[in-house]
C-alpha cells in the first residue's frame, strides 16, 4: 500500500514522461504523417505560404523544449524544402518570424506598450487570388490605409466530394416545392420548412377534412374533379431562412403560366422584381 508521498511521485514521474515526449514535437512524428503542406508552387498567394513557415515556427518555439529547438528547426526546413520551398525564400522568412517573435518577447517583458502604427486597426478587404493580377493591387490598398487578404478559387471540394447518400425528394426539408395538376396545366406552388412528404399530404388529404379553411388546392379538385400528380413534386428552391424561401415562392408564383396561388400569396414582392421576372 502506497503513501502519499509515493503516489504523487509516480504520478509526477508519469507527467513528466508524457511532458517529454509532447515537447519533442518534430522529433517523434506520427504515422500518418505525410510531410505535405501547402506547396509553393501552387496557385496560392505569397502571404500564404509565408504563414505556413510562420506557423511551423510558431510551434517549434511555443510547443518545444528549448535543446529541440536546433533540431526542429532544420526538421522544419527539410520539410520546406520537400514542398519547394525556395532556400533563402525559407532562411528571409525564418529570420522574420524570429525578429518578431523577439520584438514581442521583449515588449512583454519590458510591459511596453507600442504605439506602433503596424498595431492600428485597419480594414480588410477579401478578393479572389489571380495570379500576377491580385498581387498588383497589394500597392494600391497601402496607399489608403486597407489591409488586403486573398482566397483561392482553386479548392479541394471541385475535385474532391462527399459520397453521402441523395436525401430522397419527398425527404427534403426547407424547400420551395411545385405541384401539377394531371389534367390541365395549372399548378401551385408553395414552401415548407418541414419535411415535403408531411406537406404534400395535407395538400392531398385536405379535401377530406371537415374544416372551413380553405385550399385552392382542394377547389380545384371539386370544382373541375382533376386530380393531382402528387408523385412527382418539383423541388424548385431550397432555402433554410424563412425570410428568403418566402422571397423564392413569390418569384416562383410569378413565373407561372397557370397558377392556382391566390394573389395575397405575393403582395409582398417589390415592384422592382416584376420587370425582372417579366423577361424570364
Amino acid at each position: 500500500m502506497f503513501t502519499n508521498f509515493e503516489r504523487f511521485g509516480r504520478t509526477l514521474g508519469h507527467l513528466q514522461r508524457n511532458t517529454y515526449k509532447f515537447r519533442t514535437l518534430y522529433k517523434r512524428k506520427k504515422p500518418t504523417f505525410s510531410g505535405r503542406y501547402l506547396n509553393f508552387l501552387s496557385s496560392h498567394p505569397l502571404s500564404q505560404k509565408r504563414g505556413v513557415i510562420f506557423g511551423m515556427i510558431d510551434r517549434v518555439f511555443f510547443l518545444s523544449h528549448p535543446r529541440f529547438h536546433q533540431r526542429n528547426i532544420i526538421s522544419v526546413i527539410d520539410i520546406l524544402l520537400n514542398n519547394d520551398y525556395p532556400l533563402d525564400f525559407i532562411f528571409k522568412t525564418i529570420n522574420l518570424r524570429l525578429k518578431s517573435l523577439f520584438y514581442n518577447q521583449t515588449m512583454k517583458q519590458n510591459n511596453v506598450n507600442s504605439n506602433d502604427t503596424r498595431d492600428e486597426m485597419k480594414p480588410w478587404i477579401t478578393l479572389p487570388y489571380i495570379p500576377q493580377i491580385s498581387d498588383k493591387f497589394m500597392n494600391i490598398f497601402n496607399d489608403v490605409n486597407i489591409r488586403l487578404s486573398f482566397y483561392s478559387l482553386n479548392k479541394l471540394n471541385k475535385y474532391i466530394k462527399v459520397h453521402k447518400d441523395v436525401i430522397p425528394t419527398n425527404s427534403k426539408r426547407d424547400v420551395v416545392y411545385q405541384i401539377t395538376c394531371k389534367d390541365c396545366d395549372a399548378t401551385y406552388v408553395g414552401q415548407t420548412g418541414r419535411r415535403l412528404q408531411t406537406r404534400i399530404l395535407e395538400h392531398k388529404n385536405h379535401i377530406n377534412r371537415n374544416t372551413t379553411t380553405q385550399s385552392v388546392i382542394t377547389e380545384h379538385r371539386l370544382e373541375h374533379n382533376h386530380e393531382f400528380d402528387w408523385l412527382n413534386v418539383r423541388v424548385l428552391d431550397t432555402e433554410r431562412f424563412l425570410s428568403k424561401r418566402l422571397i423564392s415562392e413569390m418569384i416562383y408564383v410569378k413565373l407561372q403560366k397557370n397558377s392556382l396561388n391566390c394573389q395575397s400569396d405575393t403582395e409582398y414582392l417589390n415592384n422592382a422584381f416584376m420587370e425582372i421576372i417579366n423577361n424570364l
